[in-house]
């Protein structure tokens, strides 16, 4: 069991950071939405070690490195119409 949380710390912040990108067209919104949402659960205390919020830190910078490389918040007015 612990090896799916592990799993589930190095993919779900990263593919939260990128989704909340692509809705709020703004990085740093998506991070600190990211941010704001997993401390909310480390606060609630659902994470079983600090290694997991190790992770899931290293994880959303990897997320922001992702929007950075495919420039995920900028868009075009022609993707719009």
């Amino acid at each position: 069991m612990d090896l799916y949380w592990y799993m589930m710390a190095m993919v779900v912040p990263a593919a939260t950071v990128v989704v909340f990108t692509r809705l709020t067209r703004n990085k740093y919104v998506a991070v600190l939405l990211t941010f704001i949402l997993f401390g909310a659960s480390i606060y609630r205390g659902f994470y079983p070690s600090d290694w997991v919020i190790y992770i899931d830190s290293a994880s959303i910078f990897v997320g922001y490195i992702i929007v950075e490389i495919f420039q995920l918040d900028q868009f075009d007015k022609d993707e719009e119409e």
